[in-house]
């Protein structure tokens, strides 16, 4: 099974002057493919941005373990100030997961009397 992963990371400002004055730097979407091929994934699209992220990289890794190691190596050199990854799932993964989520039976509950449920019944 693959892991789909949305990646956003937003630069520490030296890195940021670093990949401004040095060509070889400048292009991380080539750096990180390189990266996510390297633990056996496939970068399937990479996007600047300006804002919030610098740059949001959409790919695929073969299994959560490779995709942990790939996020503890990026972690480790002290590129990004900060990063958030979201895995995916296509539509039919997540109407799934809705039917499987209202169909197992668990203990799980709020720790509160009020609920999201009791909120829905008020509208």
């Amino acid at each position: 099974m693959s892991i789909l992963v949305l990646y956003l990371v937003k630069y520490h400002n030296d890195q940021k002057a670093g990949m401004i004055s040095d060509g070889e730097q400048r292009d991380r979407a080539q750096v990180h493919r390189k990266a996510i091929a390297d633990f056996g994934g496939k970068p399937i699209a990479q996007y600047g941005s300006y804002g919030e992220y610098d740059m949001a990289y959409i790919y695929e890794m073969p299994d959560e373990k490779s995709l942990a190691a790939n996020l503890h190596l990026t972690d480790s050199l002290g590129l990004a100030k900060y990063c958030k990854t979201i895995p995916q799932l296509n539509s039919e993964e997540f109407v799934q997961s809705l039917a499987l989520a209202g169909t197992t039976k668990t203990d799980y509950r709020a720790a509160t009397k009020t609920c999201f449920f009791y909120y829905i019944s008020l509208l």
